[in-house]
């Protein structure tokens, strides 16, 4: 008699374990965890080297009267998430020996530096990128004396996982 009931209490166990691996394996609709700097722990400590392709935005150039065209270029740029700053290489930008301060904005590296020089006919008071981890995108932003931001450069950057050296 025990013998049956040890039998039938272990087939229910077995049963019941077999459903509710199947619920969870078929009903686990969560949707993804979104990417952010927080979860992609090994791009968020030492150093990112990245190589882009910047051109000119055609509004910030129209906005600042810009006359001449410049044509797309590739450069470099660094974030380093230890010192929390950045930089990449241009006529305007946030040079490697003047770098911007870091900012983690979700998947969002925005690097920015206070600023005040007179260039295209307006006094600048700030110069910022902002680099998107998940698609690329980098976009150069200008602050202007009378409160305006303006895009100026624009493009696409890749991650260096091995210099070509």
């Amino acid at each position: 008699m025990f013998k049956n009931i040890a039998i039938g209490i272990a087939m229910g166990l077995l049963i019941m374990g077999g459903i509710w691996g199947l619920v969870h394996l078929m009903g686990d609709s969560r949707p993804e965890p979104e990417l952010t700097a927080q979860s992609m722990p090994g791009d968020s400590k030492g150093v990112m080297d990245l190589i882009c392709e910047l051109d000119l935005d055609l509004d910030g150039q129209l906005a600042l009267g810009i006359k001449e065209n410049e044509p797309s270029r590739i450069t470099m740029a660094q974030i380093d998430f230890e010192k929390k700053s950045g930089w990449y290489q241009g006529k305007i930008s946030i040079s490697e020996s003047r770098t911007g301060t870091l900012q983690l904005m979700g998947t969002r590296l925005k690097i920015y530096r206070p600023a005040m020089f007179q260039r295209f006919g307006v006094m600048i008071t700030g110069e910022e990128f902002v680099l998107d981890r998940k698609t690329g995108s980098f976009v150069q932003s200008l602050s202007i004396s009378d409160g305006r931001k303006v895009n100026l450069i624009k493009g696409t950057c890749a991650k260096v996982i091995k210099p070509p050296f």
